[in-house]
């Protein structure tokens, strides 16, 4: 049904690579096998799909694993969410500096050899990570690239991405819950445009710490959920960066 009414590619959540690891992240038991199932159902009928995965401190060592089964289900995505601590995230949950650099590691190589895409969300730094990789590889800058990474050159929280809550209210993300306006009342190009709050964070110039020194700042300019979740500023440093720039 969802097929024929013109869906065009269906997303399932897997948190883990098994049965123990998934519906204990999850809490719902047999949800592991839920998933499972409606992947290998959309491949039977030519439905497209991708899987949604969020990196904590439970399933860092497993990506591997479930990477076999983005890949085996015939997904066309892998879409790679990193942990920003909001709702019912915990701080202890989240990798650190050190540990984003392993897994951006992992992900750079099997983008490589992957049959499906990568794709990151709230790890912003990772285009860093990949430009300079391509720089000491001799290849063109990760920002002229072709693929999921050079399109998402430059988009930032407010900046090429808004949110509309359920109740209306316009965010610059979904993780970053500082309302703009709302569209019940306000013009949601009006707000886009021209509101204090969206006009700051496209200016990466703005940014605090180490990010407004940065010369990977207009590629990458960090998290800015991450930074307002950690800190209170929305402006502040990438807290999960390693990177020290010059």
């Amino acid at each position: 049904m969802l097929k024929s009414a013109g869906i065009s590619r269906m997303a399932v959540s897997l948190d883990g690579s098994d049965p123990l690891s998934h519906d204990g992240f999850r809490r719902v038991e047999g949800s592991f096998a839920r998933t499972l199932f409606a992947l290998e159902e959309a491949r039977r009928i030519g439905l497209e799909t991708q899987v949604n995965t969020t990196v904590t401190r439970h399933n860092r060592l497993r990506l591997a694993e479930m990477a076999g089964i983005v890949g085996r289900a015939g997904a066309r995505l892998w879409s790679v969410f990193f942990l920003v601590t909001t709702g019912r995230a915990l701080v202890q949950d989240d990798l650190s500096a050190e540990e984003y650099e392993e897994v951006f590691a992992f992900l750079y190589d099997l983008s490589k050899t992957a049959p499906f895409d990568i794709k990151t969300t709230e790890a912003q730094h990772y285009r860093r990570y990949v430009a300079q990789q391509r720089k000491a590889e001799g290849a063109r800058p990760a920002r002229d690239a072709q693929g999921a990474i050079g399109r998402a050159g430059g988009i930032n929280d407010g900046k090429g991405f808004v949110f509309i809550s359920h109740t209306g209210e316009i965010y610059p993300s979904g993780f970053l819950p500082v309302s703009a306006g709302n569209v019940r009342r306000d013009s949601l190009v009006e707000v886009y445009r021209h509101s204090p709050l969206f006009v700051q964070l496209r200016d990466a110039d703005n940014l605090g710490g180490k990010c407004g020194r940065c010369e990977y700042r207009h590629l990458c300019g960090g998290s800015r959920s991450r930074g307002y979740a950690l800190t209170g500023d929305w402006l502040a440093e990438e807290q999960r960066c390693v990177y020290q720039p010059a």
